[in-house]
């Protein structure tokens, strides 16, 4: 069977997304933030990376049998009173236009519920027969936390909380108090490690019991109208009482014109940093109540394997304490825990449902475009860019790290996901300490505190972080060892955490040869990756983008395919000085 997954919606989205599905394997999935280089897809179809999934796959419309969306659209906007479309061949002209998806016969378009896509997500990729799915995120049709358990390839829904008491618009509020906006619940849990939590129950309006949680300040029934979610009157709830309880008032802020940068930016009254501490109470406040959902959800389906999704799933941090609450004897996350992945968990739902066995994840999510050597080279060319062919790009691009230089490393297939995992990132040696300072604040001009995550060699684990758990996705922090805090400081969070991605030759033989490389001039096979981008800017995606960034952002080099660029000058480590 042939499906094609898809998230995002004309005008009313975000994080827009495309996979393809033949025969129970993922054979390709891309963002629509990587083509059209606007941040999260807002409001956008994923028109252009629907059509890199059906080019990779050889297919047209045509050969598709399904077309899955990670949406129940017609319930949502019905149960609103929204108008929707009056049969499913004008919803698919819609999301899909026959000017851009020439095809003779419409294939059949199916919507899936939201929580269901992301529970499918988790279950039918974990590679588990069974265990207990948790999905958190702002909302989804009319839930924003469900409790499931997958057992023989079926999903069942145990309970769910409303929008109105969604842990994800919680978070989202106190990081719009905090002046970071309400999109920024990763900056945030960077920052709380930097604090200390004060009252959990934010002056009463959560309570907390052993295995659930209440919200006090916000309607459990919330329904906004001529509205497709709650999200706006949910976090104004929240803000209104933050203002009464908190010792600090909000962090207001105002967009104003930054010759600079040449465009608008967003400008706060204070400092962040400033509100570590809010951000330290609303992390633990959030882990208090996930942690209790967790033991009811596994007191009550009896199960010891959690499976998590959901956009509050990208908090590494409160995975990490999942992983080693004493009910967890198994976690998997999906790496692609956001709304990008309903368009994963609607085409493996689909097919699961028609009877494929899904291939489940094998530690990469690098299914998006790529281009080979001739292509790369031309697009080098036509910019006049000066590069060379190194015998083993690998060893050279390691060369510029052990000298202190920091460098785009583009490689093979795009990632999904906002975590790069050596596909589109850029790396440096994780020592000395300031390393994290010259990549955050000179290079990618983001705030100081902001932390950074090692790739190691999965050998190396053991001795870095204490464990040979596979951690392929850079989806949980992990305590660091005596030897990995003295060997790459840079990554090693304030509360003596990291989030690492452990990295398999078998899964990807070229990136990890590059670690071992860097390993042999400083004695560790471990790198600080981050994603290789700017500020505010999704991932690279194609050659073009890696050069535009490179150039713009002061970087030492590029290692994009085989080819090596510098800086004109050739002076490694000077270019963020």
């Amino acid at each position: 069977m042939r499906v094609l997954g898809v998230n995002g919606w004309p005008g009313a989205s975000h994080d827009g997304a495309a996979c393809l599905v033949v025969d129970g394997e993922v054979v390709a999935l891309a963002e629509e933030e990587r083509f059209t280089r606007n941040k999260h897809a807002y409001g956008e179809a994923p028109l252009n990376a629907a059509a890199h999934c059906l080019a990779e796959g050889g297919f047209t419309l045509d050969d598709i049998d399904v077309v899955a969306h990670g949406w129940d659209l017609p319930k949502l906007f019905g149960d609103r009173g929204l108008d929707w479309f009056a049969d499913d061949a004008d919803a698919l002209e819609h999301l899909l236009p026959k000017a851009l998806f020439p095809r003779s016969l419409d294939p059949r378009l199916t919507f899936v519920n939201h929580h269901i896509a992301h529970a499918a997500s988790a279950y039918h990729l974990s590679g588990r027969d069974r265990g207990a799915i948790l999905v958190l995120d702002g909302q989804g049709e009319d839930v924003s936390t469900t409790l499931a358990v997958g057992i023989d390839g079926e999903i069942k829904t145990l309970r769910s909380h409303t929008p109105g008491w969604s842990l994800g618009y919680f978070y989202a509020a106190v990081c719009e108090y905090a002046g970071l906006g309400a999109d920024a619940a990763g900056k945030m849990m960077g920052l709380a490690s930097y604090g200390t939590p004060q009252d959990l129950t934010f002056g009463g309006a959560l309570d907390f019991t052993d295995e659930d949680f209440t919200v006090g300040v916000v309607p459990p029934d919330l329904r906004s109208t001529g509205s497709t979610d709650e999200e706006t009157a949910t976090i104004r709830h929240w803000l209104r009482h933050l203002e009464k309880v908190l010792p600090d008032a909000p962090n207001r802020s105002v967009r104003r014109f930054d010759p600079r940068v040449g465009r608008y930016t967003k400008v706060t009254d204070r400092d962040p940093f400033e509100y570590r501490d809010i951000a330290a109470t609303a992390q633990a406040a959030l882990e208090r109540a996930v942690m209790a959902l967790v033991r009811g959800l596994l007191r009550e389906s009896g199960e010891t394997t959690l499976l998590v999704a959901g956009g509050v799933g990208f908090n590494a941090t409160l995975n990490g304490k999942l992983m080693r609450m004493p009910e967890v004897q198994d976690l998997f996350v999906q790496p692609l825990a956001g709304d990008q992945g309903v368009s994963l968990g609607a085409a493996v739902w689909c097919a699961a449902q028609e009877g494929d066995r899904i291939r489940p994840m094998e530690g990469s999510v690098a299914w998006g475009p790529q281009w080979d050597a001739d292509a790369i080279r031309r697009v080098l060319e036509a910019s006049g860019t000066a590069y060379t062919e190194p015998a083993d790009i690998a060893a050279a691009t390691a060369d510029v790290l052990a000298a202190g230089g920091v460098a785009g490393w583009f490689q093979g297939r795009a990632e999904g996901g906002p975590r790069a995992l050596g596909h589109r990132s850029m790396v440096a040696v994780p020592n000395p300490e300031g390393t994290r300072d010259r990549v955050n604040v000179r290079i990618k001009d983001r705030e100081a505190w902001r932390p950074f995550a090692p790739s190691m060699q999965e050998e190396a684990a053991e001795a870095l972080i204490g464990t040979t758990t596979p951690l392929p996705y850079m989806i949980v922090t992990t305590p660091v060892t005596e030897a990995g805090a003295a060997v790459m400081p840079a990554v090693v969070h304030s509360d003596r955490t990291t989030r690492p991605q452990t990295v398999s030759a078998e899964v990807d033989p070229l990136y990890h040869r590059l670690i071992g490389e860097v390993g042999g001039h400083t004695g560790t096979p471990v790198v600080l990756n981050t994603s290789f981008n700017g500020r505010d800017e999704p991932v690279v995606c194609s050659p073009r983008d890696a050069l535009a960034t490179f150039h713009r952002l002061p970087m030492d080099a590029l290692a994009i395919g085989p080819f090596l660029v510098r800086r004109p000058d050739g002076a490694v480590g000077e270019a963020g000085a």
